[in-house]
């Protein structure tokens, strides 16, 4: 996808600030050089597969004046671009202190306010910040049936998760039933398209949490790994 053709891909979210995202994917490929961030290094496969990607949860939920947190958001995805597309305080958060490190000194260096990265593994994260935000997202991070646990007890009451997903989203939902009824959320719409030139197919599914989590999750990792729910 060409900057052009980005341009043209922004303006249905009713966007167009090309220069704020072709800033983010310069900074990106440059880091990447030094250290790993992505195994997307090709300009033109980042703009569709990492930028464009990363904002169609705006189709599913208004993001301005929201608290969200993107879960093993890796180099800042998609947490970073939505940002960039929303007034929405974010904290990104990933276990890896080189990803987050990169993070903080990019949004400090160009000004951007609402971002701000956290070292942390997400299950001891969720235990110190019960109910805390209005939006989780994470992308391809974990099987539904684990993601919905550690993810859900940070949701409030009446908050969603957007879990953006691939060709397996549909299983993953089937297997994550228990889950769904075991930690108070249910599924209200599921988004399902082609990236216009791959053409890959994604699902992103919008979980509202409709009563609060049981304080006993989420577990620990382990656990949750070997007995999901």
């Amino acid at each position: 996808m060409t900057k052009e053709g980005l341009l043209v891909e922004l303006k249905q979210f009713g966007l167009d600030n090309i220069a704020s995202f072709e800033c983010l994917l310069n900074d990106t490929l440059t880091t990447n050089e030094k250290f790993n961030l992505t195994a997307i290094t090709d300009e033109e496969k980042f703009r569709e597969l990492m930028i464009l990607d990363s904002l169609y949860p705006l189709k599913l939920l208004d993001f301005n004046d929201k608290k969200v947190v993107d879960i093993g958001t890796g180099a800042g995805y998609p947490g970073l671009p939505l940002a960039l597309a929303s007034n929405a305080q974010f904290t990104l958060l990933d276990s890896t202190k080189k990803k987050i490190d990169h993070i903080n000194e990019y949004v400090s260096t160009n000004n951007i306010t609402n971002v701000i990265g956290v070292v942390s593994r997400a299950e001891d994260y969720a235990k110190k910040h019960v109910e805390e935000y209005d939006i989780a997202i994470s992308r391809a991070v974990a099987p539904l049936n684990v993601l919905l646990e550690i993810v859900l007890p940070m949701v409030k009451v009446g908050g969603y998760f957007i879990a953006m997903k691939g060709l397996k989203a549909l299983d993953e939902i089937k297997l994550a039933s228990r889950a769904f009824k075991e930690l108070g959320c249910v599924v209200e719409n599921i988004d399902e398209f082609l990236l216009p030139e791959s053409r890959e197919r994604r699902y992103n599914i919008l979980i509202k949490k409709v009563k609060p989590t049981n304080k006993k999750y989420p577990r620990l990792y382990s656990e949750i790994i070997h007995i999901p729910l």
